[in-house]
């Protein structure tokens, strides 16, 4: 029998600078998100004495699957997310007390082609800044100095694709628009804001489409390419059921999106933030978006 293969995991480049804003965070994690506890960490908490193992048990909801979680206050706040924005599990007791979920979050971790493709959700604020403030996408597998570009991983792992590819329409047709919208009214909005800023985008949509075009040239093409590398990148574990093409289709609409939704908003950091809690952070949507992308007309992607 065959020694196993140790499982090689990539990074993007710019992970080593990634530490929670914490306080400094406008959209914290610790508020509006399900919070579940692993089973070890929940047998921790019920080991706890004092008024912090009272607290705890006093906040964590018992799941009828056996499963436990944060029981969120009225505004959905973690019980535990004090009044500073800091985290009173942390602050009493260290970051070893917290469970799989905050400690991960928001790491995600995918496989393709025996790699081990690691990164950080879009959702948070930390690494939008780290994305946007980076010139292109770089890559580097972990124990290693030397950095690759994504073209470069897309080639190792048998999966390369044209440029143009990577890149969203440098102007948007009304047909296009129309099917942006469509499509992101089909998916299951996080809150009741999603389908208010879809109208607004819809209403305002004739001074709109120009304010894209000009968007996006102020941007600069690399800065796009960017941002479509790294949402491809998160979903390249889905290669093989959808095929790169629909992935690279879904990733260009997304980053159509999202310049559409920055042209609106003049806040492109927040563009992207928002556009990932809705999309990245949940499977159904995710998975609708691709499929939608894969079956559309070259006409429109």
């Amino acid at each position: 029998m065959s020694e196993p293969q140790e499982i090689v995991t990539v990074w993007p480049d710019f992970a080593e600078d990634f530490a929670c804003k914490a306080d400094r965070c406008q959209h914290s994690c610790c508020r509006g998100w399900e919070i579940d506890i692993d089973e070890a960490t929940a047998a921790y908490y019920a080991s706890l004495d004092g008024p912090l193992g009272e607290a705890l048990r006093a906040n964590i909801d018992a799941l009828a699957d056996g499963t436990h979680a944060f029981h969120l206050t009225a505004d959905e706040h973690c019980p535990f997310l004090r009044a500073d924005g800091l985290c009173r599990l942390i602050r009493e007791i260290g970051e070893e007390a917290l469970c799989e979920v905050c400690t991960m979050h928001p790491r995600f971790f995918i496989m393709s082609g025996g790699v081990e493709l690691a990164g950080f959700g879009l959702a948070c604020e930390k690494a939008v800044e780290l994305l946007l403030a980076v010139d292109s996408l770089r890559l580097r597998a972990e124990g290693e100095s030397q950095s690759f570009d994504f073209g470069a991983l897309l080639a190792f792992l048998g999966k390369a694709v044209p440029r143009e590819w990577l890149l969203p329409p440098a102007r948007l047709t009304l047909a296009q628009f129309s099917f942006l919208l469509a499509q992101m009214k089909d998916t299951e909005p996080i809150d009741d804001a999603w389908p208010q800023q879809l109208t607004a985008l819809r209403l305002d949509c004739h001074k709109l489409l120009p304010r894209y075009a000009k968007f996006l040239a102020a941007q600069g093409a690399e800065a796009a390419e960017k941002l479509v590398s790294y949402i491809l990148y998160r979903q390249l574990d889905k290669a093989e059921r959808y095929g790169m093409e629909a992935l690279c289709r879904y990733a260009r609409f997304n980053v159509a999106f999202i310049y559409l939704l920055a042209a609106e908003t003049q806040d492109l950091p927040e563009a992207v933030r928002r556009w990932s809690e809705q999309i990245e952070y949940d499977e159904e949507n995710t998975a609708r978006l691709i499929r939608a992308c894969g079956r559309a007309p070259s006409s429109i992607l």
